[in-house]
């Protein structure tokens, strides 16, 4: 029996995350720590899998194209200066990518987000009505017709 916390059924909303939306082999949630703003998750859904080599082709295939699909929609609706794909699984063995926004002005700004003391700055928890906005602005994002990107941002 899998005991992964992470695993589908999930709650669209928990104490940690909010959904915006499904994909084609995974859901997008907005953290709710918005430290940095517009920090997603984008968790894998079909089975349990604790890393892009256990993937098939097609569900590695599948997962990149969201993983493309969120960070578009991530990038449009709050406008950072760089983005972080990390995709650890050291806390939360189940396959994953944090989807960090970075900003010039961010305090870890040039740096992991995660070095140094732990998770400092401390947490920023937006109000619930603000978190939906963002919620809502980034799935807008995400429900539009897909579009070949151009070239890469410098």
């Amino acid at each position: 029996m899998n005991n992964c916390s992470v695993c589908p059924p999930r709650p669209a909303s928990s104490a940690h995350t909010l959904e915006i939306a499904p994909l084609s082999i995974s859901t997008l949630y907005l953290y709710r720590d918005q430290r940095f703003r517009g920090y997603c998750l984008l968790l894998f859904d079909t089975r349990h899998a604790t890393g892009l080599e256990e993937l098939s082709d097609a569900e590695y295939n599948a997962f990149m194209a969201d993983l493309r699909r969120a960070v578009r929609a991530i990038r449009a609706a709050v406008q950072p200066d760089h983005m972080n794909y990390e995709c650890l699984g050291n806390r939360s063995p189940h396959l994953h990518w944090h989807l960090v926004p970075r900003y010039r002005d961010d305090p870890r700004w040039g740096y992991p987000i995660w070095d140094g003391a732990p998770f400092e700055p401390r947490q920023i928890t937006l109000p619930e009505g603000e978190l939906e906005a963002l919620r809502d602005r980034i799935n807008d994002y995400l429900m539009q017709p897909p579009r070949d990107a151009g070239p890469a941002r410098r």
